[in-house]
């Protein structure tokens, strides 16, 4: 399903990290309605240059090593935030995507200096490799209690839980967290569920 628009940013897409916004370029509104978010080139070209991700020009965007990432951050983000661990496989596939090669380089800016890897081959074995690495670097430090999907079985969006607490159950609390009260006190009183309007922007 192609979007109509790109809504990159009114979606809520960009405030994490990269593997998060991939893991959810398949997203659901609440309601069961699904946008594949990689069909939409727009939306594409706005991811790569928010996350400052620049593959040589090329007309062969790789769709489907996109969506088999995506496919993969997806699962072990649900298995996270349900407690449990990645297998072999799935450390062995992610292991797979951070493999391409690269050489570290030392830039001086306003704050000093910084190390950082860069590329041989600016292609896009190595945007795969920065979304994988986001993802691992997310682990690495520690973050895993952080990682949640909302609870809400329409949505399923993938979060960073930023409270001291890590408690948080919603991607938004006025949207998937309001529907689910909702339908508690409907389900309380026998009465059939009703669509409340939906805002985009989650926080």
């Amino acid at each position: 399903m192609k979007a109509s628009r790109n809504n990159f940013h009114a979606a809520g897409f960009g405030k994490v990290a990269p593997w998060v916004d991939l893991a959810n370029s398949e997203e659901w509104n609440g309601f069961g309605k699904l946008t594949d978010h990689l069909a939409n080139a727009p939306w594409l070209a706005t991811f790569l240059k928010h996350w400052n991700l620049h593959p040589l020009a090329s007309k062969d965007v790789p769709h489907r090593k996109l969506v088999q990432l995506r496919v993969l951050l997806r699962r072990a983000a649900e298995k996270l935030a349900a407690g449990g661990s990645l297998n072999a496989r799935e450390l062995s596939s992610l292991n797979q995507a951070l493999n391409v090669p690269g050489r570290q380089k030392l830039v001086q800016g306003q704050n000093g200096f910084r190390a950082e890897m860069v590329p041989l081959h600016n292609d896009w074995s190595w945007v795969i490799r920065r979304i994988a690495a986001s993802f691992a670097e997310m682990l690495a430090s520690r973050e895993v209690e952080r990682i949640k999907v909302c609870a809400n079985s329409g949505c399923r969006w993938v979060f960073h839980d930023p409270t001291k607490a890590r408690t948080k159950r919603w991607c938004n609390d006025r949207t998937c967290g309001n529907r689910a009260r909702v339908r508690r006190a409907r389900a309380a009183q026998n009465k059939p569920d009703e669509e409340i309007p939906p805002v985009p922007r989650r926080t």
